[in-house]
Formats: C-alpha cells, sequence, structure tokens
C-alpha cells in the first residue's frame, strides 16, 4: 500500500511569506519609476519629433 503524503504544499512557509507593508510600498514605489519613466520618455520623444522637424 503508498502511504499518503500529508504535506500541504499549498501553504507557503512562514520564511517565504513578505510582511503586507512591504509589499503596497514597493508597487507604490514602482509605479511611481514607471511613470517617472514614461514621462521622461515621452519628453525626449517630443523633443526628438521638435528637432527632427525643425528648418
Amino acid at each position: 500500500m503508498s502511504k499518503k503524503n500529508r504535506t500541504s504544499s499549498a501553504i507557503p512557509p512562514q520564511g517565504d511569506v513578505t510582511p503586507a507593508p512591504a509589499s503596497w510600498r514597493r508597487l507604490v514605489s514602482v509605479a511611481l519609476v514607471t511613470g517617472a519613466a514614461r514621462h521622461i520618455g515621452a519628453l525626449l520623444a517630443g523633443l526628438a519629433v521638435t528637432w527632427w522637424q525643425h528648418d
């Protein structure tokens, strides 16, 4: 007869769980960096188009 594995793989060990405040702070910082990068990219694209089209 085969033995059943009684350990559940659905529950992660407590050492791998990150605390909740760190996760929302990371999300906010990533959102800010992404937004800043998009704005800088848009400004650079606008400058490039303006420079390209000037006579």
